[in-house]
């Protein structure tokens, strides 16, 4: 195999290896989620890119016409969410002003998405 030929197939089968890690460590009991607001409401764990989780809560409120959603030890995009919405296929994060951070849709109990920057993210919803 050519150098460029062996270094995109080990990019693939890396990326690969990568999301079956984060599906497996994410793993949880359940049906998918829908799409509607209740079924997202609540408190779940953000991991992105190998770093450190994040904590989100989805509200049910409104506050100016949008579902609250309040972050705790967020970095970088997902550090300024604000808001969230119910999509067809899942769900979004929303900004102050109302611009997708990033749309989740769900596998297996579990929500994938990928930020602007191309990265994965993955959410589950917490145990307690």
């Amino acid at each position: 195999m050519t150098g460029s030929v062996l270094m995109s197939t080990f990019a693939s089968r890396t990326a690969t290896s990568l999301l079956v890690i984060i599906a497996t460590f994410f793993a949880a009991p359940g049906a998918d989620a829908g799409s509607a607001p209740g079924q997202f409401a609540g408190r779940w764990v953000i991991q992105s890119g190998g770093t450190d989780g994040c904590m989100i809560e989805l509200q049910g409120e409104r506050s100016g016409g949008r579902l609250v959603a309040r972050g705790k030890g967020c970095k970088g995009t997902l550090a300024s969410v604000r808001a969230w919405k119910p999509v067809p296929r899942g769900m979004s994060l929303l900004d102050k002003d109302g611009t997708v951070i990033v749309t989740f849709e769900p596998v297996r109990g579990i929500l994938f998405g990928r930020l602007a920057d191309g990265t994965l993210v993955a959410m589950r919803r917490t145990s307690d």
